[in-house]
Parts: structure tokens; C-alpha cells; sequence
């Protein structure tokens, strides 16, 4: 199946367009891992092994479906192409389910579980038939390498901003409502109504912003012979190089966002004792740092590859972290360092992974014949999920192992120690593991451009050579 299209360059429109698609993504996906397991402890009443165990289902149900939605997204044709129609689907039911989950009901303490359950999977099946496609369609918008950096990177910034926004303003919303005369409940389900709003703006201006650059229906469409058996497809997927240390990387580095959210949010309200103004401002200042980063990774990604940004990037911030276990944060000072220890790390997850995820379909379509980039996002994000679902049922059993009782007004010196450890030691730990496995991850920007050189040969039956990029294969 030939693939190869002429594509003009992306337009201003194009990137910021693309990226303001990160507030469907971003928003819905922060609210959940920042506040959906405090909400369950701290606000329903949930004990906190429990609430754990309900956001690592939904989480792990949500992994489950990437894969389903990847295949479906790639033999899926239309005169919108394979992935816009998918994402523009969900708009409604996605921002409607954001709402429900935050809202509570006079229920019986099983009920409410079974309430958690059921809505946080609902809300996880529209995020995933939204991200899925939204991610492939940046490998299909443009098929070279540095114009996917940039895409990236674009996106990167609205991705954070996405972050500041369902990270810092959900105190604030609550405080709000309080002072309006409304109950703390109600002020949480305001908070779902508000963010469910931001979620169906964004994917609707992504929709627009991103119509004519899909690859052309004749481009994609998959011929009846060319489908096999999906889990055939994964496998042909992990069988190339460059998919497995990739996926762990990813893994990792979702497994310390996930734990690290949900600590910041612990570590301020009951170690720190801050109010939720000064809980608003650090969640508002933390994840802008990664803003401020993401120039320096553009820039040196210029100037090495994007694997070797990406591993000293979780290798600083993996040590940083474990070291910071010893020193202990005791205030803002310490918490904003912390901070930016993390956000080194964690800004160039988001914004390299997905660039070096895209790169991995040429590799694919000149060994496999085919373009899969829905099973191959299908297949980063099922890690990405693995570890978010694996670290909330982490986080959940080390705070209750610590005593961690979300009623009381003050917790025991042993909840204090957990919180601390989700929010340093372990998460080093983990950053360090993501940071070796890239050594294995053989795509480098020399590589790469031998492959297209190669690939395009290949398609018009000239001779080629796979000599400069054998390690890829």
C-alpha cells in the first residue's frame, strides 16, 4: 500500500490549532489523576486502598480500550479520513460524563463505589475514542521529522497550559462555590461542569483547525487482505526495535505523573496545612515550569537527538527526586524546587515522547508494508495507562500502609512518611529505570532520514540500502 503524499507545510493555524486539541486531552485526563482519588478519600468518603482500587480499574479498563480504538481508528475510512470523525464524536458525552463524575448522591457507601466505577469508566471510554485518534492524526498531519517536533512542541505548550488549568483552578472553583453558600459538593460538581466545558471547546476547535490535513481517503484506506487479527497487529507492532524501550520509558514516566499529581495534592493539604488559595497558586506555578522548559528541550533537540534529551532529562530529574527524599519538602522554597526537579523530566515525557512514538510508523511501513499509527499510539498510551493505573494502586496502598485516614483532621507521622514517598523516593526510583531503557531505543534523527531516503525507494522499486539504519531493524 503506497502512503506517500505531497503535503504542503503546516500552517500557524495547523500547530496552534492541533494543540488547543490538547484542552479535550489534557484537562479531562489532569482532573482525574490530580483530584479524582482526593475526591473519592477526602470528599465522598472512600477509604483510600478502596478509592485506589476504583481509579486503577478505570484506569486499566481505559489501557484495555486504547488498543480496541487504535485498530478500530486504522481501518476506519471516511471522507474525513480515519481519526477526525472518531474524535469529534465524543465531544458531547465526554464533557457531560466529566460533569456526573463529580457529583455526589445520598447513596449507601457500596453504592457510591459502584457510582465511582461505573462513571470513571464511562469517562475513560470517551477520553480514549478522542485521544487515540487526536494523537495518530499528529503522525498523519505531517510526515517529517522535524515539522513533528515542532508539531509536538506546539502542542506541548497547550498541553501544560491544559495542566495549569485542571491542576489549579479546581481548589479555587471549590472555595468559590463555599463562599457563595454552596456546599463543598456542589463546588466539586462545578468543577466537572466547568472542565467538561473546556474538553468539548477544545476538541470542537481542534476539529476545525486541523480539517484538510488528514491524508487523503485513498492514502489510508486498508485494503481486506492487508487486515490481520489485532492481536497479530500488536505483536508485528513489538516485534520492531525501537517499541520497547520506548514503551517502557513511557510507562515510567506516566507512573511517576500519576503518583507525583495525586502527592502535590496530598503533601500541600495535609503535611503543609496550605488553604486553597496557596494550594491554587503552586498548582498553577508547578506545572507552568514545564513551560518553561520546553524552549531548552526545542533547543536541544536541534543539537542531539531527541533519545538523548528525553534520557538525561529522566535521569536528572530521577536522581533529583530520590535525593529529595532526604532533604524533605518543608515549605514553598522546597516545593518549588521540587518542582522543578520533576517538571525537567516531565516536560520533555510530553513533549518527546509522542515525536519519537510518530517515528516508529515509518519503521513499521517499511518492514510491515503498512501505516498503523493508531495501533501504534494505541500501543505507547496502553503503557502510558498501565502506569498511571499501576501507580494509583500504588499510591492508594502506600498511603493506607501508612495509616492515611482521609476524615481526620491530622494525619499520624506514618501517613506523613507515605506522603512523602510517593512524592520523592519512588518516583526517582521509577525515573531512573524509564531513563536506562532508552539506551536500548535506537531512532536517531541520521537513522531516520536514511529510512525515508530508503522507504521512498522501496515504494517506486528502486535498488536501496538498509546499511546507515540497520540498528532500526
Amino acid at each position: 500500500m503506497d502512503n506517500t503524499v505531497k503535503q504542503k507545510p503546516l500552517t500557524l493555524k495547523n500547530k496552534i490549532g492541533y494543540g488547543i486539541g490538547e484542552f479535550g486531552e489534557c484537562t479531562g485526563y489532569n482532573l482525574f489523576y490530580f483530584f479524582f482519588l482526593f475526591y473519592l478519600t477526602d470528599i465522598v468518603g472512600i477509604p483510600a486502598s478502596v478509592g485506589g482500587i476504583i481509579s486503577s480499574i478505570a484506569v486499566f479498563w481505559d489501557a484495555v480500550t486504547d488498543l480496541a480504538i487504535g485498530y478500530i481508528s486504522d481501518n476506519f475510512n471516511s471522507k474525513h479520513g480515519r481519526r477526525r470523525p472518531l474524535m469529534i464524536s465524543v465531544a458531547i458525552p465526554y464533557a457531560v460524563v466529566t460533569y456526573l463524575m463529580f457529583c455526589s448522591f445520598d447513596m449507601s457507601m457500596n453504592a457510591k463505589i459502584a457510582y465511582a466505577i461505573i462513571l470513571s469508566i464511562i469517562f475513560w471510554t470517551c477520553y480514549t475514542v478522542y485521544t487515540i485518534p487526536y494523537f495518530a492524526l499528529g503522525a498523519e498531519v505531517t510526515q517529517v521529522f522535524e515539522e513533528r517536533t515542532s508539531l509536538r512542541l506546539y502542542a506541548a505548550v497547550f498541553l501544560h497550559a491544559a495542566t495549569m488549568i485542571a491542576s489549579s483552578t479546581p481548589p479555587m472553583i471549590v472555595q468559590k462555590s463555599i463562599d457563595m453558600g454552596m456546599s463543598v459538593q456542589r463546588g466539586w460538581s462545578n468543577v466537572g461542569l466547568i472542565i467538561g466545558l473546556v474538553i468539548f471547546i477544545g476538541i470542537v476547535i481542534c476539529w476545525i483547525c486541523t480539517r484538510g490535513r488528514e491524508l487523503p481517503a485513498e492514502k489510508t484506506v486498508v485494503k481486506k487482505e492487508d487486515k490481520v487479527n489485532i492481536f497479530r497487529t500488536i505483536g508485528q507492532i513489538f516485534k520492531l526495535k525501537p517499541t520497547v524501550p520506548l514503551a517502557v520509558a513511557t510507562f515510567c514516566g506516566a507512573f511517576v505523573c500519576t503518583m507525583a499529581s495525586n502527592g502535590m495534592v496530598y503533601i500541600m493539604t495535609n503535611k503543609l496545612g496550605f488553604n486553597a488559595g496557596r494550594q491554587s497558586l503552586l498548582l498553577l506555578i508547578i506545572p507552568a515550569l514545564a513551560i518553561v522548559f520546553l524552549p531548552l528541550i526545542s533547543a536541544f533537540t536541534k543539537r542531539f537527538d531527541k533519545r538523548t534529551v528525553f534520557m538525561f532529562c529522566l535521569g536528572f530529574g530521577g536522581i533529583s527526586l530520590a535525593i529529595y527524599y532526604f532533604i524533605g519538602i518543608t515549605g514553598v522554597p522546597s516545593l518549588v524546587i521540587w518542582g522543578i526537579c520533576y517538571q525537567v523530566a516531565n516536560s520533555s515525557l510530553w513533549a518527546l515522547y509522542y515525536a519519537m512514538m510518530y517515528d516508529i510508523s515509518e519503521v513499521d511501513e517499511f518492514k510491515n508494508g503498512k501505516r498503523r499509527e493508531g495501533i501504534i499510539t494505541a500501543s505507547m498510551a496502553f503503557f502510558q495507562k498501565i502506569g498511571g493505573s499501576v501507580a494509583l494502586s500504588v499510591t492508594g496502598f502506600v498511603l493506607s500502609y501508612g495509616g492515611y485516614d482521609g476524615t481526620l483532621n491530622a494525619q499520624p507521622a506514618s501517613a506523613i512518611t507515605a506522603i512523602d514517598s510517593i512524592c520523592t523516593v519512588i518516583p526517582g526510583i521509577i525515573y531512573i529505570i524509564g531513563c536506562v531503557a532508552l539506551i536500548f531505543y535506537p531512532i536517531t534523527g541520521k537513522r531516520y532520514k536514511a529510512l525515508l531516503t530508503a522507504l521512498e525507494a522501496k515504494k517506486t522499486g528502486r535498488e536501496y540500502s538498509t546499511e546507515e539504519f540497520e540498528k532500526l531493524l
